[in-house]
This record gives C-alpha cells, sequence and structure tokens, in this order.
C-alpha cells in the first residue's frame, strides 16, 4: 500500500513540474498554475465533491469493519 501511494506521490509531483515547464515555455509563470490549483481546491463545486468523497470513504471503511469482525 506504502508503495502505491509513493508511487502516485512521484506521479503527482512529476505531472505538476511537466506543467509548469510547459507553462513557461508559453510564456506565462508558475504563478498562473498555482492559482489555478488555488480556484479548484477553493471552489465550492469542488469542496462539495471531496465531502462527499470522504463519507463514501467513511461508509466504505464502516463496511469493511463490519465484515472483517464477522
Amino acid at each position: 500500500m506504502r508503495k502505491n501511494i509513493l508511487i502516485l506521490l512521484v506521479v503527482a509531483v512529476a505531472a505538476y513540474l511537466v506543467g509548469v515547464e510547459s507553462a513557461k515555455s508559453r510564456g506565462k509563470d508558475y504563478e498562473d498554475l498555482r492559482h489555478q490549483l488555488e480556484r479548484l481546491w477553493t471552489s465550492p463545486e469542488a469542496k462539495k465533491a471531496r465531502r462527499r468523497r470522504a463519507k463514501q470513504a467513511r461508509k466504505m471503511i464502516e463496511k469493511a469493519r463490519k465484515n472483517l469482525n464477522r
């Protein structure tokens, strides 16, 4: 599990760096990308989606715990 999370983290960092380099080559600096990420993170739709996913995850964890206790 840790290995998968580490791989996912490395891919995310690499994607970020590639995006920054791509933005620089188009004449934009990384601040534009950072602002887009902030806007995405703080948007009401994104917050609702994160809450929904967290609720689903809690339900799945609870269900898995019940199945393990059988």
